[in-house]
């Protein structure tokens, strides 16, 4: 199932070159070269007999896309993005930099930083200045990293939160309907399937786990679902979604306008918190998966999200002002009790059973044609049976696998994207899975 995932690098070449902008806490950023030690991150094999890899390095400038973020600006495709933008080179437009490169002020920069290094170790570890030597030296705790300066991305909340400034968009990183219109791919995210893909540089052994606790992939799904959120939410409640006759566009679902003129069934009440047939629903997947989490973990709680996320596509018809405010309630509401249940809360088997039919279940039916759901739910599926599996699961059999696979492999292009045959993917994913119907 895992292998299939490879196969994004070449539909996403663009979206992989971001995961943090300008450090905020000040500290120098020294530059790639000074973990490439061969003694250190540098070695091109791992080390048998050390508690990392060590060839941290090696993996990322050989394996990892965000190594080559910084390229990418000077490609073809670029430049025309940049010319259909007024931008005179996208490898020197500082609103091409804040994605594509560790892009912190040059008071920060040390002798060996390079912007053309992309996105490197410090642009999601944080600036070295401080944490290189103690973290050469071997720390006793967590609480020891973070106050060095290291950023805590063994939480995947925080990791979460780090990748989604990029991945999703934010006003930091602003990601805009004129920068997709001009070439950019539309942004796509979800933590698990993410780090998967990145390739990681980490091995989760015993060793790991006695270092930074475990790490469960419905857990890292449920994190960056819950973050995701955070920032979509956060859009809608900045400065950005107002601009003037027309709001952003891009903080609405993309698939409600472009698809096909002449198939019917478009409607999709259901998916789209009780919108008439036409109106263009807001963005929503990340909310949307969240209800389903919850509804296994906390049903008072689902209820009040799921009316939140009503009411939010309602406002989306009326007016910014209702927007901002109807994003700021949720917000508050994903402060005050969605993050601190997914810190204290660990799905048992037959709870990630339940959620992974949920999805699939919810996943059938009318909206099928929408490419960003389909997206997402290929990505939950394939994590969360992993998640099942890794729990020791009999239910996760070769046919529910093969399944899974067929699903996966129907969302690898959005130009291919064919709803009939997704359709009967989901039927397969169903009937693997028992549910009713199915088959």
């Amino acid at each position: 199932m895992r292998q299939l995932l490879v196969r994004w690098i070449t539909v996403l070449p663009l979206l992989w070159s971001t995961m943090a902008g300008a450090d905020g806490d000040g500290d120098k950023h020294l530059g790639v070269a000074s973990c490439a030690g061969s003694t250190c991150h540098g070695s091109t094999r791992p080390f048998a007999d050390s508690r990392i890899r060590q060839d941290e390095y090696f993996i990322w400038q050989r394996k990892d896309a965000h190594a080559r973020a910084y390229d990418n600006l000077r490609s073809e495709r670029s430049q025309a993005i940049a010319r259909k933008l007024g931008i005179a080179d996208a490898a020197t437009a500082p609103r091409c930099l804040v994605c594509h490169v560790d892009n912190v002020p040059a008071a920060q920069r040390g002798e060996r930083f390079q912007l053309s290094d992309g996105i490197g170790c410090e642009a999601c570890h944080g600036g070295s200045e401080h944490w290189i030597g103690p973290h050469a030296a071997g720390y006793k705790t967590l609480d020891e990293r973070t106050a060095a300066g290291l950023k805590p991305l063994w939480d995947p909340i925080a990791r979460a939160r780090l990748c989604g400034d990029c991945h999703i968009g934010s006003d930091s990183h602003p990601m805009s309907h004129a920068i997709m219109a001009a070439g950019h791919p539309p942004l796509l995210f979800e933590l698990d399937t993410f780090g998967v893909l990145e390739p990681p540089h980490w091995h989760v052994d015993a060793a790991y786990i006695q270092r930074k606790g475990p790490q469960d992939p419905a857990r890292n799904w449920a994190a960056g679902q819950a973050e995701g959120a955070r920032t979509v939410l956060e859009n809608l409640g900045g400065p950005r979604f107002g601009n003037g006759m027309f709001p952003e566009l891009a903080f609405f679902d993309c698939n409600a306008c472009h698809h096909s003129l002449v198939k019917a069934d478009r409607a999709r009440p259901q998916r789209s918190g009780g919108l008439q047939a036409g109106a263009v629903p807001l963005a929503d997947a990340q909310l949307v998966m969240l209800i389903r989490w919850l509804e296994v973990s906390d049903a008072g709680a689902a209820r009040k999200w799921h009316d939140q996320w009503v009411a939010l596509q309602g406002a989306g018809q009326r007016g910014p002002a209702e927007v901002r405010s109807q994003a700021k309630a949720m917000l508050a509401t994903l402060d005050g009790s969605i993050e601190p249940l997914l810190r204290n809360h660990t799905l048992d088997e037959a709870q990630l059973r339940k959620l992974l039919r949920s999805i699939v279940g919810d996943a059938r039916g009318a909206h099928v044609g929408d490419f960003s759901d389909a997206e997402q739910t290929a990505m939950a599926v394939s994590v969360l049976t992993t998640a099942l599996s890794e729990r020791g699961a009999q239910q996760v059999s070769a046919g529910l696998r093969a399944a899974v696979d067929e699903l996966y492999a129907q969302v690898m292009n959005r130009d291919d994207f064919q709803p009939e045959r997704y359709s009967k993917s989901i039927e397969r994913v169903a009937a693997a899975l028992g549910l009713p119907g199915a088959g």
